[in-house]
């Protein structure tokens, strides 16, 4: 009976390098002991450093044949085969335990290691899988890129984690190829993502794979190939009307001061078309008397960009109902959600046809107005109509 190691990890076997009918030939040629591994489909081989010859061979336990005649130092290769096969079923093990996939690179490193007699540089392996230098990355920039870069880049590297769950693999950069894009792409429509979501999450890898390019831990450029596209859909996007804004404005919230605030803090990016990370958080620090006019002095956060805004009579009507400063800061997410509320409360409830691609499906809908707008529709508004 064979003794080839068979685990929910893979296969490892041993055998001689030269197929049988060549060695039945010549019986008492030597070739060299190769070790096999296969999981998935994705195998390699590897010389032990030992030989053997056809003879001496035990195929069904692929180890030399021990007894009378053996060869000399038979104990000392078969000790050798069996540390071998213990020690690539214990990085199998901790691989599964630790990421539940197989770095198949990193094992076929970690075996070479301990055939040669040398160290394992865990270092530079770590260093050519793309989730490890991703995170590191994202790590040491965190400081210099602002906070909406980061959750986005950072939402890429779960989805790659995500994908290397599901498929059992880890992803290299020189792995990186078109079927990767496409299975990629696949797999976040599977996540019922819509197109342009999709685009985002690639835009992002390409940022993480050229970073690695530029500092020499990748030569693979595929991602620049036209075909490893980021996708892209014009969305249907709204805008309020001066008309609109006004209502708003005059709308009472002041049993729900939750809803009021952010309706005032909309406002203000409405009457100065910033970005909402510009205009959600703005203090008296902000204001800057020239010849006696106020304005709003800011340094934009997305393009670093410095602007002078001035205070009009809307933006100080807004700022009259916080102590003649601008309305607190709310956390965005809490923001994008009493926006929609505080716009349904103003009757913005017009049916808009609206059409995206979602999982991979085209959808095609009409839905209230107000359930289409967001922080952004604040800057939008304020194009539209000045």
């Amino acid at each position: 009976m064979k003794t080839t190691a068979k685990s929910t990890h893979g296969v490892i076997r041993f055998s001689l390098k030269e197929p049988i009918k060549s060695l039945e030939l010549t019986p008492k040629k030597e070739s060299l002991i190769m070790l096999h591994f296969a999981s998935g489909g994705n195998r390699f081989k590897k010389s032990i450093g030992y030989k053997c010859p056809f003879n001496q061979w035990d195929l069904s336990k692929q180890r030399i044949k021990t007894g009378k005649g053996m060869m000399s130092n038979a104990y000392e290769v078969n000790n050798f085969i069996s540390e071998l096969q213990a020690h690539a079923e214990k990085e199998l093990s901790t691989m599964k335990t630790d990421n539940n996939s197989i770095d198949l690179e990193y094992l076929s490193h970690a075996i070479s290691c301990r055939i040669n007699g040398s160290k394992v540089n865990k270092k530079d392996s770590d260093d050519k899988k793309v989730l490890s230098y991703s995170k590191k990355l994202l790590e040491n920039k965190k400081n210099h890129i602002n906070i909406t870069t980061y959750r986005a880049c950072n939402q890429t590297v779960k989805m790659l984690e995500k994908f290397e769950k599901k498929f059992e693999t880890i992803l290299k950069f020189n792995n990186i190829d078109l079927a990767f894009y496409r299975k990629f792409v696949t797999f976040l429509e599977d996540e019922n993502y819509s197109l342009n979501s999709i685009g985002k999450h690639i835009k992002n890898l390409k940022i993480f794979l050229n970073d690695a390019v530029t500092n020499g831990v990748s030569n693979n450029v595929i991602f620049k190939s036209r075909n490893f596209k980021v996708l892209r859909e014009t969305t249907t996007e709204v805008y309020l009307s001066e008309k609109e804004i006004k209502i708003l404005a005059k709308k009472d919230f002041s049993n729900r001061p939750r809803i009021e605030l952010t309706r005032d803090i909309f406002l203000i990016g409405c009457y100065t078309g910033q970005r909402v990370s510009d205009y959600n958080g703005l203090t008296n620090k902000n204001i800057e008397i020239i010849n006696g006019h106020k304005f709003i002095k800011i340094q934009q956060k997305k393009t670093d960009t410095p602007v002078l805004i001035p205070i009009t009579h809307a933006i100080q009507e807004v700022m009259s109902k916080y102590n003649n400063r601008f309305p607190p800061k709310l956390n965005e997410p809490i923001l994008r959600q009493n926006i929609k509320t505080a716009c349904s409360s103003a009757g913005f409830k017009e049916l808009i046809s609206v059409s995206k691609t979602k999982g991979g499906k085209l959808i095609k809908e009409d839905v209230p107005k107000y359930m289409i707008i967001k922080t952004h529709t604040a800057r939008r508004s304020f194009c539209t109509n000045y």
